[in-house]
């Protein structure tokens, strides 16, 4: 097909980036959008010149002239968009996590089954450039074995009315979480979970996890919710690894490009989504755009896959698990 005809369930901020993220995607084409909030849906859609506005998910998932459908919405409102559209048998790209219940991501995961479509899960570090170069350095055997990973994202205390919804280590360390089990290429067999509440937040905005994984190595992933806002930082992203043969360190944000103004400092992103002459490049793109090439070519996504998003589910809701019950948590069974 020439081009891959997408609708979009969810308008709010990270939904307008795959939209700007898209315009720069050669072989796509958003037809419709849908929120709840429908000023807003309308909004984006006279922004960028998109043709549809739809009252519901439930309508623009069964359109019949779109190819694939793609789910921005919160976290906890994944399960119904997706398994929506896979049953009208639209290609599905949806955002992390999976779901935040394990009984969703297996209804999801069988459901694409069943539909013959594809469900590709938004876990945009494995199309970041640092952290795909690093895994070649891994596949290559140049570091060795690995012996430890410490792989952190922490956040401005601003962002805590927005995100603090959901569960920062489903929120927010699923990607680190991802990550390791990308690296390593094996289960983690025990977890430990520590978190903490410095402001007065519905879920920890301090939080630390210790993943034991078979074979020995051991992960730390790391989420604060503090950053001053002041500072002109807005995200800390980073990967310490260190192997029997060698250490590597990725600092994703803030990166080394940085810009003193009138009006403050400001560090500006160029990891996932930047912006250059006006193009959006990075992992975001890059990301959708080998979605739209799967759908476009009709072949099942290889960088991530549906059963890896929901391992990494499951491996956060144990870190939860055990930092509520303050005690370690064993993942023994699996998938």
């Amino acid at each position: 097909m020439d081009k891959v005809r997408l609708g979009l369930v969810g308008c709010g901020l990270f939904g307008e980036r795959h939209l700007r993220a898209f315009r720069a995607v050669r072989n796509a084409e958003i037809a419709a959008v849908f929120d709840v909030d429908r000023d807003r849906a309308r909004l984006m859609a006279a922004e960028f010149k998109i043709p549809r506005v739809c009252e519901s998910y439930q309508e623009i998932c069964t359109l019949p002239d779109l190819d694939a459908v793609d789910v921005v919405t919160s976290e906890e409102a994944h399960a119904d968009p997706v398994l929506t559209a896979l049953s009208a048998g639209k290609h599905v790209f949806v955002e992390k996590p999976l779901a935040i219940e394990i009984d969703d991501c297996t209804r999801m995961i069988e459901a694409s089954c069943t539909a013959g479509r594809i469900l590709m899960v938004g876990h945009i570090l494995r199309f970041e450039t640092k952290c795909l170069m690093l895994k070649d350095e891994l596949d290559s055997g140049r570091l060795g074995e690995i012996v430890s990973i410490h792989s952190w994202g922490n956040r401005p205390k601003t962002l805590l009315p927005r995100y603090g919804r959901t569960h920062p280590v489903l929120e927010n360390s699923i990607h680190d979480i991802d990550l390791m089990l990308w690296y390593t290429g094996k289960p983690v067999r025990r977890v430990r979970g520590f978190g903490r509440r410095v402001t007065t937040t519905m879920h920890p905005d301090t939080f630390w996890g210790v993943l034991e994984f078979e074979g020995g190595a051991v992960g730390i992933v790391e989420t604060i919710w503090l950053l001053p806002a002041a500072a002109g930082i807005g995200l800390d992203d980073g990967v310490q690894l260190i192997g029997t043969a060698g250490t590597a360190n990725i600092q994703l944000l803030p990166g080394n490009y940085n810009v003193l103004r009138e009006t403050g400092y400001d560090v500006p992103d160029i990891s996932y989504d930047p912006s250059v002459a006006g193009s959006v490049r990075g992992a975001l793109r890059d990301e959708l755009a080998y979605f739209c090439d799967c759908v476009a070519d009709n072949i099942e996504p290889s960088v991530i896959t549906p059963v890896e998003a929901k391992r990494a589910v499951r491996v956060a809701l144990a870190l939860i698990e055990s930092a509520e019950a303050e005690r370690d948590v064993d993942l023994t069974e699996w998938d």
